[in-house]
């Protein structure tokens, strides 16, 4: 368990009540574990982290230090997105796309200042092509691809002068795919946009600052044009381009302001060349994202890591060191710090502390590592504990997909450089969850949020009740800058734990958001209820049978293979649907469906069917998953009178300690073949047939049976399988996997599969019709 514990909403909140971010912050941590305990849900809380705890930020502010020492983290002047209510930084991706804050709503400025910035466009590249390698994210590299952009580009990082000669603390990041032409360049053309672009003026138009040329060692004018149609010659890339002389308009508006763009001493320089003489210089030099800036990680506030940086006393903080290892953690100024700190590497032998603290991402970047090691004082993560990288499973919200994966796998790179973990990438599988929103009700005039409580209901719409202000209704992602939060102590105690839980499970996928309140919840008491009641009747007939001093009558084959072919079906589905495809909610359907089979069981068959007896077993265990306080009282039930068959449970045994069910082995799995990321048939068949067999063979096996349609008109088209690969999970699947050249494509496979599916409707309508009328 951990606590993203820092940041601005708990800075705000603590502000609003009169009261310290971290009495705040650690009273909602002890409401909240309180809240998660009386859930139910087990978490290893002796591995608890709290990113607003001094043992964990050292080494947030260690993994500072480190990019620091590697050059890839500086500070310098940029243009930023400002927010003018709670006066800090805003990421890009933290505006909406009206321009407003995503906590106050206010409108973002434009603000230029000293920030500290992670040079993560230097490892756009490696990250962009990593993906390539993790084809089960599926939809999350996507999302991350298209963020980091095409990576086909060079940066170069100019020197910038004001009017006066001075070099500014700001760099001009120039993007361009020939590095060659940097080498005999005379200016740089930029348009609106750009940070450096003023406004109000006649274009063309030339700035009172230059960039300087770092093959040539010359200043370059820079130029703000007008903006104009793309072509090879005129490609923009962050609004910026370099003049190009081979091309009759730059060279007229250049001239027009008494610029010459032809130099009188050409340079002939290779790309690698010019490449290798901005590295020398620390001035860029690599291919990167056409669109991705630095990380800029200051935000201006004081609930927050502080920064582990001790600045010059002189106004303008001129020089920066970090601290050393020994000095970690660095403590907020606030907590007894001493304002004016002896640094014998400034001038004047004195330092002052870093006021800003760092993004709320750079915490959750690499927390995933110390729950690997929680207590270690002496390292990030001992070296026994990355045996147990990478993450298995990441469980997390798609949003996450572009910005906080991002940095995680930027931090785990650049850890496996520096010989800190073992392997790049930090995450295994993923299952991207959808959100639980709320209702909430936001203002039309200001954009800001109005909690329910202050807010009525006219006719068909709502307004605020201190002003009548419009309000309107919708379902966001709960949030406390949102004012739609739901008290979970207030639901479990009305519903119950387990069906609390069946609400957020049972109401969609894992993968699809969820309106609060939208639950069947009646639905699911009802369903709690059968089960009770078929407990209940097998308990019953169990202690008749066990009072009898006849033995009772035996079950008739027919009878016991019906109900074998119910348990098959049910466990196959279930542990599928939970285990491989991880949709929960048609898990709950089907455990749904195998109550209703039992409750049309004969009242007797319960003290006699043994095969009623294990479809009884299997749906108590099985449901533990969704409600295992209600499975437990069961289990409890189920084992107070004897078993048909003692061999199939644990008696003396809670239902957590039961062996999962699983089919039998002459009972039938599935065979699915996939073609690109489309199931193109998904057929029960005898395991016996399937399972063993290798890739070969189990294509041969489709072929003549149960895909052969599917493969056939494969055929046809003159698309046969240049390789096959074979998924499966014992008892449960068997999954071919085909791949073809490039002759076929998605919408090849489209195009059969609405075949197959038409041939399907039209063969149900067929056996309707000749099926006897009843």
């Amino acid at each position: 368990m951990g606590w993203d514990a820092f940041g601005l909403p708990a800075e705000n909140a603590a502000r609003d009540r009169g009261v310290d971010p971290e009495e705040w912050t650690y009273s909602n941590i002890k409401t909240m574990r309180k809240q998660l305990l009386k859930t139910g849900i087990i978490f290893d809380w002796d591995r608890e982290i709290c990113t607003c705890s001094p043992d964990f930020y050292r080494w947030t502010q260690w993994i500072f230090c480190r990019l620091y020492e590697h050059g890839l983290l500086h500070r310098s002047l940029a243009e930023v997105n400002w927010d003018p209510v709670d006066c800090t930084v805003l990421a890009a991706e933290q505006i909406d796309e009206n321009g407003r804050s995503w906590r106050s709503g206010a409108i973002a400025e434009k603000r230029k200042l000293k920030q500290w910035a992670v040079e993560t466009p230097k490892y756009a590249k490696r990250l962009l092509d990593g993906l390539r390698k993790l084809p089960h994210w599926k939809e999350v590299a996507e999302i991350q691809a298209n963020w980091i952009g095409k990576c086909d580009v060079f940066r170069f990082l100019l020197p910038v002068k004001n009017a006066n000669g001075a070099v500014l603390d700001e760099t001009f990041d120039l993007r361009i795919r020939e590095p060659n032409r940097l080498a005999n360049a005379r200016a740089i053309f930029i348009r609106s946009g750009h940070s450096l672009a003023p406004s109000a003026v006649e274009l063309p138009y030339v700035l009172e600052e230059t960039a300087m040329n770092i093959v040539r060692g010359e200043e370059m004018p820079i130029i703000l044009v007008h903006d104009e149609e793309r072509s090879p010659e005129k490609e923009y890339y962050l609004n910026a381009r370099l003049a190009f002389e081979g091309n009759d308009s730059d060279l007229a508006i250049a001239r027009s302001l008494g610029i010459e763009l032809k130099p009188s001493r050409r340079l002939a320089l290779s790309n690698e060349d010019v490449l290798q003489i901005a590295q020398f210089g620390n001035y860029g030099g690599y291919e990167t994202s056409e669109r991705l800036l630095d990380w800029v990680v200051s935000r201006q506030r004081r609930w927050g890591t502080p920064i582990p940086v001790l600045l010059s006393e002189d106004d303008e903080h001129e020089h920066a060191v970090c601290l050393s290892d020994e000095q970690l953690p660095a403590l907020p100024v606030s907590s007894g710090h001493p304002q004016r700190v002896p640094c014998d590497r400034l001038p004047g032998g004195f330092g002052v502390p870093e006021k800003d603290t760092l993004d709320t991402f750079f915490d959750s970047s690499w927390y995933y590592l110390r729950y690997l090691d929680p207590n270690n004082e002496k390292q990030l993560i001992g070296a026994d504990k990355l045996a147990q990288m990478p993450v298995d499973v990441y469980v997390g919200g798609i949003e996450h997909a572009a910005v906080h994966m991002f940095f995680a796998r930027f931090i785990s790179y650049f850890l496996k450089d520096i010989g800190v973990v073992a392997s790049s990438e930090p995450f295994g599988r993923l299952l991207p969850q959808g959100i639980v929103r709320g209702r909430t009700f936001l203002r039309t005039d200001n954009g800001k949020y109005v909690p329910e409580t202050d807010v009525v209901q006219k006719g068909s719409s709502f307004v605020e009740k201190c002003d009548g202000g419009e309000v309107i209704v919708q379902y966001e992602k709960m949030s406390k800058s949102k004012r739609n939060g739901v008290e979970p102590l207030l639901i479990l105690n009305r519903d119950g734990i387990d069906l609390t839980r069946l609400q957020l499970l049972d109401t969609a996928a894992p993968r699809a958001p969820i309106n609060w309140g939208d639950a069947d919840v009646k639905g699911l008491k009802k369903w709690l209820d059968r089960v009770s009641w078929v407990v209940n009747e097998y308990v019953t007939q169990r202690s008749v049978c066990a009072s009898c001093a006849s033995i009772p009558a035996e079950v008739d084959h027919a009878t016991e293979e019906r109900y074998r072919e119910v348990y098959n079906y049910a466990v196959r589905n279930v542990s599928m649907l939970l285990e491989v495809l991880h949709l929960h909610n048609t898990a709950i359907a089907r455990l749904i469906g195998l109550t209703n089979s039992l409750r049309k069981v004969k009242p007797s068959l319960f003290g006699r069917s043994v095969e009623v007896e294990r479809c009884l077993h299997a749906l108590i265990i099985m449901m533990q998953v969704f409600a295992p306080h209600t499975a437990a009282e069961l289990w409890s039930a189920v084992c107070s009178v004897p078993a048909i068959d003692e061999t199939q449970r644990r008696k003396t045994l809670t239902v957590t300690e039961q062996d999962w069910p699983s089919v039998d082995a002459d009972a039938d799995i599935d065979f699915i073949l996939k073609v690109f990321d489309f199931s193109c048939g998904r057929v029960a068949v005898p395991r016996q047939s399937i399972e063993g067999l290798n890739a070969e063979e189990v294509f041969k096996v489709a072929a003549e049976g149960p895909h052969r349609w599917f493969i056939d008109e494969l055929a046809k088209g003159g698309h046969r399988p240049s390789k096959y690969q074979l998924q499966q999970r014992e008892g449960l699947h068997v999954t071919l996997q085909l791949y073809f050249d490039d002759s076929l494509n998605e919408e090849d496979v489209k195009k059969l599969l609405n075949e197959m599916s038409a041939q399907r409707i039209k063969s149900k309508k067929l056996r309707r019709m000749a099926a006897p009328a009843t």
